[in-house]
């Protein structure tokens, strides 16, 4: 039978013993998390735009990124690399990049990024959302190439931009949807109205095909220009359907 005195030393040492435990625990911890510190740093070191990142581990022993960088498309690229040097524990990140000094700015650098992709075109469609910084895609993209993936870096690249949402949806490849952006693009390039957009490969219109069905986005000079566009579409052989969301700027 136990006396008090001997209750109170069991007591002291299961308590010394959890202790002992946690504080194991806690080197363990503090140990794992400097070895993959000192994993993600060597990884990160090989590459001179992640030069401003400092490597460090937290109080939860979770590698910790931070510093400043030029834009969101090496930040992202930053994290990428410490993830999987890291072999997919979590990384804290707490990189910053620079702001723009307005979203109506940022919106315009924007929109001159996909405007200059050299892969968008008259039968892609593409449009944007920003907010704080934060740029929201969506729209409709042929397959090929990987516009969807291709857009998402220019704009990551643009000076200002803090996160982006890729929505874009990329339509199934189809030859008889190729073969009817073949037609359309003959047809409507070679009306009067619309020959002299020919040569440029982001018209202010936009002509979206999809099992058949031909959808008109943008802006036209006039509503003439609008039942044109409309009418060649219509009776081009093998449309089903045309929903026109043409707009006019007078």
């Amino acid at each position: 039978m136990l006396s008090q005195h001997g209750v109170s030393r069991s007591l002291t040492q299961v308590a010394l013993a959890v202790a002992l435990v946690a504080n194991a625990s806690a080197v363990g911890i503090a140990q794992s998390g400097t070895v993959r510190r000192d994993v993600v740093a060597r990884a990160l070191a090989g590459e001179s735009d992640f030069r401003n990142i400092e490597v460090s581990v937290d109080d939860d022993g979770r590698v910790l990124l931070t510093g400043d960088l030029p834009v969101l498309w090496v930040k992202l690229r930053a994290i990428k690399a410490a993830l999987e040097a890291a072999g997919g524990q979590e990384i804290v990140s707490e990189l910053r990049v620079p702001r723009a000094e307005s979203d109506q700015a940022l919106a315009e650098a924007v929109t001159e990024a996909i405007q200059r992709y050299a892969y968008y075109t008259v039968f892609d469609d593409i449009s944007g959302l920003v907010k704080d910084g934060a740029v929201t895609l969506s729209g409709r993209v042929t397959a090929v190439p990987d516009k969807a993936n291709d857009l998402t870096e220019r704009v990551a690249r643009v000076l200002g931009v803090q996160d982006i949402q890729n929505q874009i949806e990329t339509m199934t490849g189809s030859p008889s949807d190729d073969e009817l952006r073949f037609r359309l693009a003959r047809r409507i390039f070679g009306h009067p109205s619309f020959e002299r957009f020919g040569n440029r490969p982001n018209p202010p219109f936009h002509v979206v095909v999809e099992n058949g069905i031909v959808t008109l986005v943008g802006y036209v000079q006039s509503r003439t220009e609008m039942l044109e566009l409309q009418e060649i579409v219509a009776f081009t052989s093998g449309i089903l359907r045309v929903d026109n969301q043409l707009e006019t700027l007078r």
